[in-house]
C-alpha cells in the first residue's frame, strides 16, 4: 500500500536527486576563487549569494557591518643568502604586516617549537632577527587546534626577545602552505610568515650545523583600516509560529591561497540548495527558517558576531542556530555544544533517515566557527561533526579546491542537514530554553574552553561582557 508522502520526505527526496548545488559550487570556487573579506572576489561572492537566493524566489538582503581591519596578501617573497642561496615558498600569516621597500632583512635564526625555553637557548641571537619555528606535520583536528594554542606562546615569545619577524615551518608535508590568523589577530604588529616545509626543514639542517643564513622577506599588503563587509540574509516565513526562527548558516569568506571549497564554499552552496528546494515544493514551515551566509569569519567570526548586535531583540526568538564548518566529509553526527538534553531530541529527529547516517551526537561544544556568538548568548546551537575526511590536510591552504570536495558526501550532507531544519521548524513540542551567563559559564568551566577561547582571541570579550550574554 502505497502512503503519502510527508514534506519532510519531500524535500528530502529532492535534495538527493538532482539539483544545481555542483554548478554553484563551481561557480563560488573555480570563477570567483579564494574569497578574502574585503577583496572583489568577496565582494562578488556576495552579490553572486542574494543572485541565487532572490532566483530562487526568496526574499533576501545583505546587511552590512564593520570589519575592523582590512588585510589581503597581494605578493609574498623570501631569499636565504648566506651559506646557501635561493628562494623558499613562503606565504603570510593573516594579518602579517608588510615589508618596506626593497624588503626586510635579518639573519635567521632556529628557535625550536618557540617555547619559553627555546627561546631562553638563543636569548643572545634573537633580538633583530627573524625566529624559524618548527611544527609537526599536523595529521587530525587535535593537532591542528594545538597550532593555534601554540602560537599564543610563540608569538608572545617573539615578542618579549625582540624577534624582528616570525618564520612558521609548515606542518603540512612538502611544498603546500596554508594561512592562519596570528595569534594578535587584527592588532598583530609585526611579519609573520609561513615557509614550505621542505624548504624550513632545508633551513634548520644548516642553522643546526652552525651555518650562517639571512633571509630577505618581500610582503606587499592590503592593510587598511575599517571597512564595511556584508553578509547575505534570505528567509522562508513561517505559518503559525512564525515569529520564532531556525537560523542556518555557513561562511561565505575564505582564505586566498586555494578556492574555499571545503572551507566553507561547499557549505555554502548547501544553504542556497536546502531554501531553493523548500521554495520549489511550495512548502511552508510552521517557523520562520532563515539562512545567512556570513562574511568576516576567517578573521575572528566578525560577521556573525555582528549579527548577535544586530539582531540582540531577536535572540529568544532563535530557537536553534545550525552551523555547517568542517568541510564535505560525512555528516555523521552533531556537536550540541554543552546542551545534553538536545541528544535525546536530536536522535528522535534523525532515526527515520538512520540509513544516511548512522548518527552519533556528541555534547562537546564547538567555539572556532560561526556558532560561537549565539553559544555566548545563550541560544540553542549545533555545529555540523563530519567525518574528517580530507578537511585537514587542505585546510586554509592552497589544494582547497573544488576537486577536493567530495561530491556523494555533500549531496548526502545537504539532505541531512535540510531534514533536521524543517524537522526543528515543525516541532511545536520544542521550545528550548536560552541560556543565562551563568549557565554559558558554566559549559565554559566544565568543558574547559578557557584555553581554546584565549587561541582565538575570544575570552578577553567574553569576561568583559563584549561579546556574550550580559
Amino acid at each position: 500500500m502505497l502512503t503519502a508522502q510527508t514534506d519532510g520526505e519531500k524535500l528530502l527526496g529532492n535534495l538527493l536527486g538532482k539539483t544545481p548545488i555542483l554548478e554553484d559550487l563551481h561557480i563560488l570556487c573555480d570563477q570567483m576563487g579564494g574569497r578574502v573579506t574585503g577583496t572583489e572576489p568577496n565582494e562578488q561572492s556576495v552579490e553572486w549569494g542574494l543572485k541565487q537566493f532572490e532566483e530562487a524566489g526568496i526574499k533576501a538582503w545583505k546587511e552590512p557591518f564593520e570589519m575592523p581591519r582590512k588585510w589581503a596578501e597581494k605578493s609574498a617573497q623570501a631569499s636565504i643568502t648566506g651559506a646557501s642561496n635561493w628562494h623558499p615558498k613562503i606565504a603570510c600569516r593573516a594579518f602579517s604586516t608588510g615589508t618596506p621597500e626593497g624588503g626586510l632583512k635579518a639573519d635567521l635564526v632556529f628557535g625550536g617549537m618557540g617555547m619559553e625555553a627555546d627561546f631562553e637557548k638563543i636569548r643572545e641571537e634573537v633580538e633583530g632577527n627573524f625566529v624559524l619555528i618548527e611544527t609537526i606535520v599536523m595529521s587530525n583536528l587535535t593537532e591542528l587546534f594545538l597550532e593555534y594554542i601554540n602560537a599564543i606562546e610563540i608569538e608572545s615569545n617573539a615578542k618579549k626577545y625582540g624577534a624582528a619577524g616570525v618564520v612558521y615551518m609548515s606542518s603540512r608535508e612538502k611544498k603546500l602552505l596554508y594561512r592562519h590568523l596570528t595569534s594578535y589577530g587584527i592588532e598583530n604588529d609585526m611579519p609573520m610568515i609561513v615557509m614550505a616545509r621542505d624548504d624550513a626543514t632545508r633551513c634548520k639542517r644548516l642553522l643546526e650545523r652552525g651555518k650562517k643564513l639571512t633571509l630577505n622577506l618581500d610582503l606587499d599588503l592590503v592593510d587598511e583600516g575599517a571597512y564595511n563587509s556584508y553578509n547575505v540574509v534570505a528567509e522562508i516565513p513561517g505559518g503559525t509560529l512564525k515569529d520564532e526562527i531556525v537560523l542556518i548558516g555557513a561562511h561565505l569568506d575564505s582564505w586566498g591561497l586555494g578556492t574555499g571549497a571545503n572551507d566553507n564554499g561547499c557549505n555554502v552552496t548547501m544553504m542556497i540548495d536546502i531554501a531553493r528546494q523548500i521554495k520549489a515544493l511550495g512548502l511552508q514551515p510552521k517557523r520562520s527558517i532563515r539562512f545567512v551566509l556570513w562574511n568576516g569569519e576567517e578573521q575572528g567570526m566578525l560577521g556573525s558576531w555582528a549579527y548577535t548586535q544586530q539582531h540582540k531583540e531577536e535572540l529568544d526568538q532563535i530557537k536553534m542556530k545550525i552551523t555547517v564548518d568542517i568541510g564535505s566529509g560525512k555528516i555523521d553526527g552533531f556537536f550540541v555544544n554543552g546542551r545534553k538534553e538536545l541528544g535525546p531530541i536530536l536522535k528522535r529527529w534523525l532515526a527515520p533517515i538512520d540509513s544516511l547516517g548512522p548518527f552519533m551526537n556528541i555534547p562537546d561544544p564547538i567555539i572556532g566557527t560561526d556558532n560561537y556568538d549565539f553559544l555566548a548568548q545563550g541560544v540553542p546551537n549545533l555545529v555540523g561533526k563530519h567525518d574528517v575526511y580530507n578537511y585537514c590536510s587542505d585546510y586554509h591552504s592552497e589544494s582547497d579546491t573544488y576537486d577536493k570536495v567530495n561530491v556523494q558526501n555533500l549531496k548526502e550532507n545537504t539532505a541531512v542537514t535540510g531534514w533536521l531544519t524543517w524537522q526543528i521548524a515543525n516541532d511545536v513540542d520544542f521550545q528550548p530554553t536560552r541560556h543565562t551567563r551563568e549557565d554559558v559559564n558554566k559549559i565554559i568551566e566544565k568543558f574547559k574552553l578557557e584555553r581554546g577561547m584565549r587561541a582565538l582571541r575570544l575570552w578577553d570579550t567574553w569576561i568583559d561582557g563584549s561579546r556574550g550574554v550580559k
